[in-house]
């Protein structure tokens, strides 16, 4: 896997639409304002255009915003791309980029949610290791634990080890030590991939999961149907972050997402860690995807290695 050339303050960042749209009315407003976080990074900003276009729930059509990941990593005054927004979107589009072209052009890519999707294929088909980390269409960006934690990975420095920013322990669902790139994402759009051109590759990696308001029967489903085409199985292990607003559609005949979890990892044999605080959250560590890390389920740790 290869590492992009740290990312600094000063250092240029184009800022693109490659998923969803901005769904606010005051949509210039909005662009502005996550322009002005990157800003208060000290990143120069490059805005495409597909920022603030609609093309129905899309920033833009799958021609425009393939376009606008293409240049953003062909440009030579761009040092780092970041997706203004998640959403939907990223799946359309997959077939129109040159991936070659952007394995040539290496530059740190930050992103999640929707994004997941080009995480995978930017692993797979660049062998390029990639941010699992906030966007600035909502924040947050001010000084805190959560900026810290993106900072440091984008300096190419990231925390030695992976904790919490709140300090709450991770919670041993299966114990067990395993080591291997860390890979994943939204357990939506890993689940979408599967069995596609643009799967995911998890044999002897660690599968990081997360989303966001599913039910807990649809989390049920997913994870599933991940187990039986073979991923929770040929990972080397597997790491849980925030389902947030995750719920029982019918507190009187339904699983709690405890239950789902425990229902599915029972069936496994790799190490699985779950709580951690990456996600669709304020408050987020950012994961520097690709990298090599060791987690021991019985400490509740992971540790990076390369």
């Amino acid at each position: 896997m290869l590492i992009p050339k740290p990312l600094l303050p000063g250092d240029t960042v184009a800022l693109v639409g490659v998923s969803g749209c901005i769904h606010e009315e005051n949509i210039d407003e909005m662009v502005q304002r996550a322009v002005a976080r990157l800003e208060g990074l000290g990143f120069k900003v490059k805005l495409d255009p597909t920022c603030s276009k609609r093309y129905g729930y899309l920033a833009g059509t799958d021609e425009e915003r393939a376009a606008a990941l293409m240049n953003a990593f062909a440009d030579d005054e761009v040092d780092g791309v970041w997706c203004i927004k998640g959403g939907y979107g990223c799946i359309r589009m997959l077939d129109m980029i040159d991936w070659e072209m952007i394995r040539q052009h290496p530059k740190a890519f930050i992103g999640f949610s929707d994004i997941t999707t080009l995480h995978t294929v930017l692993h797979e088909r660049c062998g390029l290791c990639t941010f699992h980390g906030p966007m600035p269409k909502s924040g947050p960006m001010e000084p805190g634990a959560t900026t810290d934690s993106l900072m440091h990975a984008l300096a190419g420095k990231p925390d030695r080890e992976i904790k919490n920013l709140n300090g709450t322990p991770l919670t041993t669902i299966h114990g067990g030590v395993a080591e291997g790139q860390l890979v994943g994402g939204n357990l939506t759009l890993v689940t979408a991939g599967t069995g596609t051109a643009y799967d995911l590759d998890v044999k002897g990696k660690l599968l990081f999961l997360e989303d966001v308001g599913e039910r807990t029967y649809v989390i049920d489903r997913y994870l599933h149907q991940l187990y039986h085409a073979g991923k929770l199985t040929e990972c080397a292990g597997i790491i849980l972050g925030g389902f947030t607003d995750c719920v029982v559609e019918d507190p009187n005949c339904g699983l709690t997402l405890e239950e789902v979890l425990r229902d599915v990892f029972s069936k496994v044999k790799v190490p699985v860690l779950a709580g951690l605080q990456a996600g669709h959250m304020r408050e987020m560590v950012t994961l520097p995807l690709g990298r090599t890390y060791r987690m021991d389920a019985d400490k509740g740790s992971i540790t990076l290695v390369d």
